[in-house]
């Protein structure tokens, strides 16, 4: 049996929320080890599913993308990132936990793009690196696990040739926030394709992108399989439709420390797509 539905993003995102929780070497982390979710629009969803309750997602991130310019959420306004330890929540910067982390530890890393190779990119604002600065290196030395939740919006012809262009101090010009770009050719990546399999054990293609109307970025997904698993991930898509996009959410440009072309200004010199 086939059958064809369409995502948008925030669906995307509470479907990928999902998968990712259950995933079993994410609960064996949780519940054996240290779970760290890092910040991202994506990985709060996960963090929900997790923890059972809701949350202001807006707020769980560090980069972002809003009001279509690249941005950073003020660090007075983030959310600090949730890190589970034996099924408990640590209420600690999980920088402190680096010399702890081993192979059965699992990161949630969030990540702006993605390659049909499996390649990662993350965008980073921070002079440091931000998340991958401060774990990347270590998380591979250790021997630890990390993963890429990311929506198929986020596919882009090559991360390794972006990984080539950008950087804070390399671009002359910018519309928002100036970036460098981190490029990871063995993250395990986790798209709507890989949370399909995991949950209901059928295949599914990415058959088409795009829309309007409040369809922008969404993703068109064919399903195939036997006709149970393919009637219940059709139920479970029916229950997840409608999920609400998130609010934009930042701070002032004018105390902003992040290197931007509105750094500085004022909220009514600000374009009024910002505002």
């Amino acid at each position: 049996m086939q059958a064809i539905f369409t995502l948008t993003p925030s669906e995307s995102k509470r479907l990928i929320g999902k998968a990712v929780a259950a995933m079993p070497e994410v609960q064996k982390a949780k519940k054996e080890g240290y779970l760290i979710i890092g910040r991202g629009s994506t990985n709060a969803y996960v963090a929900e599913e997790l923890l059972n309750q809701s949350m202001e997602k807006e707020k769980y991130v560090a980069g972002q993308v809003i009001k279509g310019v690249l941005c950073a959420l003020h660090q007075g306004i983030r959310i600090q990132p949730i890190t589970f330890h034996k099924d408990k929540v640590l209420k600690v910067d999980p920088a402190t936990l680096i010399d702890k982390l081993g192979p059965d530890d699992v990161l949630l890393k969030g990540a702006n793009a993605i390659d049909h190779t499996g390649k990662v990119g993350v965008v980073m604002a921070s002079p440091v690196g931000g998340t991958m600065g401060q774990f990347y290196m270590v998380m591979k030395a250790q021997g630890a696990t990390i993963i890429y939740p990311a929506g198929l919006e986020k596919l882009i012809p090559s991360v390794e040739l972006a990984a080539k262009f950008g950087g804070r101090l390399n671009l002359e010009r910018s519309i928002g926030a100036r970036v460098g770009f981190a490029a990871v050719a063995d993250g395990k990546v986790v798209t709507e394709i890989q949370c399909i399999h995991n949950l209901f054990g059928i295949r599914a293609v990415h058959f088409a992108s795009g829309g309007y109307g409040g369809a922008e970025g969404s993703v068109t997904l064919v399903i195939e399989g036997a006709d149970e698993d393919v009637n219940r991930c059709m139920d479970f898509v029916e229950s997840i439709k409608g999920e609400l996009p998130l609010p934009a959410v930042k701070g002032p440009c004018k105390t902003c420390p992040v290197l931007c072309s509105f750094q500085g200004k004022e909220e009514d010199e600000l374009p009024a797509y910002l505002k």
